[in-house]
């Protein structure tokens, strides 16, 4: 789900606007009439797909994109836009976009984020006797976003007939029927590798004798065809009759990933109909070489014969399915099932670990082998003699809770086996989606020393419910104080800019928002700096625990905040170990200088860490402290953890400074370089620690912080103070007070930069910079400009905001 970012390079963005201009011209379609080139004044979709083709303009299209290369964006309004001249053929790569579904005025009802995800805006809709789009001759790439397509009919491909690669992306193929194969896409895979991506999708109601949502070529140029398949974070649903022989059909060499899906009450023959259909059947046949994963997917209350039909061809994984409860009125129904009912053979190339089958009931026929390697953390759950009310809800209706795509909430059954926590392997073995079907991410490696029974492992199926987990923290170190209030100052500045900047008034509402938590932490940051003092925020790495937010059973994340939970710390102390026994934590070999403080900051709604007297850790030795998050609703919900920590010197901060030097004072200046040089990244002055020293010091306490790195020739200097530098450069002299130069030629016209660095107290080396004696006895009359070594504003800028900021990505 894609999160607004705040504050990025406002300057460097603006700065690049007709840059992009010129690379990326999207062709604006302003009407829903389906024209063709009538009327100048409109830009119909039909006419800017043929633009797009002509890099010209046409009707009342723009020329687009003319760089051959690149895909024409089409944008569409929100709206429906009915289809009156058949159906839409691309000839050349388009990337169709509808409507934003992100809506930076309101918080998403799932997470409590900005930017809130609406339903669908955009709906291309057929005439029930034309399909939508074909590819199939041109064999162009097409790809759809937050675009929805209905009531598209045809032979092959109600909706799309696709010969390129075929995207889609959080959209929806609706209402769509084809008479011999793929109700929704019928993809062809000729020439070569063809790829087919459905990610975030609703595909319902689509029809067909074969393939009701999916179909495709099996041979191309005489050999197998070479499809490959992401569906993803997707639901199937209600596709499919029961004179329908599969929901997705598969054949020729096809690489499949099916990740994440909801797959739910599709129907198809209930004697021979399919879910799933991977078999070499008459002329379509699928290769030895084909690969097909099923990971996290819940395929639950689908009316047909079989979900899943599959023969010895090709390799099957399926890892963390729920595949039960299928066929419930059908006789001699399975959810798997071995070509013509057949004992499926022990070589079979067949892995399936963490799946939630009917195993004892026999409604899952699966390669004996497969099973016997699913043992331990791979052990697949039988749940035969489980009611599915029991451990998942009903099919959830279209929500903004679950991201517009109906879906099954896993249930806690105390008595028997049910969906939770059932490994602590990777959860995305058989996938690469990291995240749940709503979004939300996946995340089972926290330690949890205090409490590992709390720890999340993997739920089955596509919907992970995740619990209130504390973070353990194990290399918590401070950071420069300077840097982190300027990082912080620089993002409330931006936010104020994008606020007033009419660029980004779509997320004026969110930047506001952001802006009155900002600028009181900053201000109260300021007012609570602590000397070399480390700054946590608890929420940042836990994981948010999830409730039912209404009579329905919709789930919703309760926002990490001090609002929604109570914070307490305590301090266990400095030591080379920890050692816990029974949840009880004890450091190992504290010693007496055990003077580390853990307290928890209301005002910053942080953990501060710091040490009264200011020490850098020793070489071994850890501070250690636990933090416990407390539900406020519901106290018994609560999770602590450790957190471990040292502390740094960090280096002092030499600033350049410039002297003026003339005939009036003999070209002579005295300077003192530690007047405005520094050591506020451990922390200002007011908060350095009784009886701490800031400078390096002499043997007679005397500040002699300064190394001169280059004199140059014809300069001489005295220092009011003078001593060995610190140990790694023993062997040089470092000086401090008031130092006088003085240039041996009176009549000199040269500028003398003097080259130095500063330690502090404890010996730790600073950036060089400069003294410069500026000569005003040179020839005024001399004009310079600045130099090649110097960074224009608009790369400073650029720098600055790629580190330390995040920018709004326009949907």
């Amino acid at each position: 789900m894609k999160n607004y970012k705040k504050g990025l390079l406002a300057l460097m963005v603006l700065s690049a606007m007709s840059l992009m201009a010129a690379e990326e011209k999207t062709i604006e379609v302003n009407t829903f009439e389906d024209e063709n080139g009538e009327n100048l004044d409109n830009c119909s979709l039909r006419e800017a797909i043929f633009a797009a083709h002509k890099n010209a303009a046409f009707g009342g299209c723009s020329a687009g994109d003319t760089n051959s290369t690149q895909a024409d964006i089409i944008q569409l309004k929100e709206g429906t836009y009915k289809l009156t001249r058949g159906e839409l053929k691309p000839e050349s790569a388009v990337d169709i976009r509808g409507a934003t579904r992100y809506n930076y005025d309101q918080r998403n009802v799932l997470t409590d984020a900005y930017p809130a995800y609406e339903d669908l805006k955009t709906f291309i809709v057929g005439d029930g006797i034309h399909r939508i789009f074909n590819t199939a001759q041109t064999f162009a790439n097409l790809d759809l976003t937050d675009v929805a397509l209905k009531n598209g009919k045809a032979d092959l491909g109600g909706a799309i007939f696709s010969g390129g690669n075929l995207s889609l992306n959080r959209s929806a193929i609706l209402d769509s029927t084809a008479v011999q194969a793929g109700g929704a896409i019928y993809a062809l895979a000729q020439n070569g590798e063809r790829t087919l991506t459905i990610n975030s999708t609703l595909l319902q109601g689509n029809k067909a004798t074969k393939g009701s949502v999916l179909a495709m070529d099996c041979v191309s140029n005489m050999s197998d065809s070479k499809p490959v398949l992401s569906l993803l974070q997707s639901s199937i649903i209600k596709n499919g009759a029961t004179d329908n022989q599969s929901i997705l059909d598969f054949c020729g060499n096809v690489s499949a990933t099916i990740s994440t899906n909801t797959i739910a009450q599709n129907i198809a023959n209930p004697n021979n109909g399919s879910v799933i259909k991977a078999i070499s059947e008459g002329n379509n046949l699928l290769s030895q070489y084909s690969n097909i994963v099923l990971a996290n997917n819940t395929i639950v209350e689908n009316d047909a014969y079989t979900g899943l039909y599959y023969d010895k061809n090709g390799t099957k994984q399926l890892g963390f399915n729920v595949f039960a409860y299928n066929g419930k009125n059908i006789a001699n129904s399975k959810s798997c099932r071995f070509i013509n009912n057949a004992k499926p053979d022990d070589e079979l190339s067949f892995i399936a670990f963490n799946n939630a089958l009917e195993l004892s009931a026999s409604k899952c026929d699966l390669p004996k082998s497969a099973l016997d390697e699913a043992v331990d953390d791979y052990k697949n759950v039988d749940v035969s003699n489980t009611v599915m009310s029991n451990i998942l809800s009903n099919l959830m209706p279209a929500s903004a809770y679950n991201v517009f795509l109906p879906l099954y909430y896993p249930k806690r059954y105390s008595t028997g086996y049910d969906l939770f926590d059932v490994s602590s392997i990777n959860c995305n073995t058989f996938s690469t989606v990291s995240a749940d079907q709503r979004g939300i991410q996946r995340v089972i490696d926290a330690t949890l020393l205090l409490t590992p029974d709390q720890r999340n492992l993997c739920e089955i199926g596509s919907v992970e419910v995740m619990n209130l987990t504390a973070a353990d923290v194990q290399d918590l170190k401070n950071t420069s104080l300077v840097t982190l209030v300027d990082s912080y100052e620089k993002i409330v500045d931006q936010l104020k800019k994008d606020i007033e900047d009419p660029n980004f008034k779509q997320y004026k509402i969110a930047n506001q928002d952001d802006l009155s938590e900002m600028e009181p932490y900053l201000n109260s940051l300021k007012a609570n700096l602590k000397y070399r003092a480390i700054y946590f925020d608890p929420f940042k790495l836990a994981l948010a625990s999830e409730k039912t937010t209404d009579a329905s059973g919709n789930q919703i994340v309760k926002r990490l905040d001090a609002d929604h939970y109570n914070v307490s710390v305590k301090t266990l102390g400095l030591g080379t170990d920890l050692v816990i026994n029974s949840g009880i934590p004890t450091v190992v070999n504290t010693g007496a200088d055990s003077d580390l403080v853990c307290e928890w900051n209301s005002s910053l709604k942080q953990v501060v860490l710091y040490r009264t007297s200011g020490a850098v850790s020793a070489p071994g030795v850890i501070g250690y402290c636990t933090y416990t998050l407390t539900d406020k609703e519901n106290p018994t919900v609560t999770s602590s953890g450790i957190l471990k920590s040292t502390f740094n010197n960090i280096a002092p901060v030499a600033v350049s400074d410039e002297y003026s030097i003339s005939s009036n004072n003999n070209l002579t200046v005295s300077v003192n370089p530690l007047e405005n040089d520094h050591d506020h990244g451990d922390g200002p002055e007011n908060t350095v620690p009784a009886g701490k020293k800031i400078w390096f010091q002499n043997a007679l306490g005397q500040n002699t912080a300064i190394k001169f790195d280059t004199i140059p020739a014809g300069l001489n200097f005295k220092a009011e103070f003078s001593g060995p530098c610190p140990e790694a450069y023993a062997r040089e002299t470092c000086y401090g007070g008031n130092i006088e130069f003085s240039v041996k030629n009176n009549l000199s016209q040269f500028d003398y930069p003097v080259k130095y660095s500063v330690f502090d107290s404890e010996g730790t080396e600073s950036n060089q910079a400069t003294i410069t004696l500026k000569n005003a006895a040179k020839n005024t009359n001399t004009s310079s400009s600045g130099g090649g070594g110097s960074m224009g504003v608009l790369g400073v800028f650029a720098l600055m905001g790629l580190a330390v900021f995040r920018r709004k990505s326009k949907a």
